[in-house]
């Protein structure tokens, strides 16, 4: 499977808003989100391993989240490797290129990891809060292009893992570099591929 890209996205549990605090906040880096359908309303489809404190989190929380589409930036491959298993450090500069391997990618073959509590390694600035509810939140990453605010719709298990299909509420767009209205500055999002973060290149022509 390293032979195939996929996005690198963050999902964000809902959390207790009466009760917040940086423990309470869980959400990690999926390579498996996809759309599920469009109509007649739009779905998305992903999965976890379990045991995992996102799952947990989002059983809690009548499974409310959010999904983030991230840009190919350095900033965002740091918030994607925290969102896995906390600070990997780069062995080699990232620029918009090329966005290198970790050592731990090299040692244990992948960047996707589930017991993770990621809100303790990024700063209050990188995050606001989304209300849902009176009484319940949901984390938004600020570097993230869109946002799809979601709620379950089906969850069930296969063998290790949860498949969820989710239905989108809304999309948002918390960095003000992207302009949802007119559909501007699309990046194709960040992708991850034999163990490394690329961006998408040029579009090839048919001979």
């Amino acid at each position: 499977m390293s032979r195939i890209s996929s996005q690198a996205m963050i999902l964000t549990a809902g959390f207790d808003a009466t009760t917040r605090n940086k423990t309470s906040l869980h959400g990690m880096t999926l390579s498996s989100v996809c759309s599920l359908s469009t109509s007649p309303i739009p779905l998305l489809q992903f999965n976890l391993h379990l045991p995992s404190y996102t799952s947990q989190s989002l059983h809690e929380n009548n499974g409310i989240l959010a999904i983030h589409l991230l840009p190919p930036t350095p900033k965002a491959v740091r918030l994607g490797r925290i969102f896995a298993s906390g600070v990997k450090r780069e062995t080699k500069k990232l620029n918009y290129t090329y966005l290198d391997t970790s050592e731990q990618e090299l040692e244990d073959g992948d960047v996707f990891h589930e017991m993770t509590t990621p809100f303790n390694n990024i700063s209050n600035d990188d995050w606001k809060e989304y209300k849902f509810t009176d009484k319940l939140s949901i984390p938004i990453i600020k570097e993230a292009e869109r946002v799809f605010i979601c709620k379950k719709r089906q969850v069930f298990e296969v063998d290790s893992h949860e498949i969820w299909a989710v239905e989108v509420l809304e999309i948002t767009s918390p960095n003000n570099n992207y302009n949802i209205a007119h559909n501007e500055d699309k990046t194709g999002g960040l992708l991850y591929y034999d163990r490394s973060f690329h961006k998408i290149g040029d579009a090839l022509r048919e001979y």
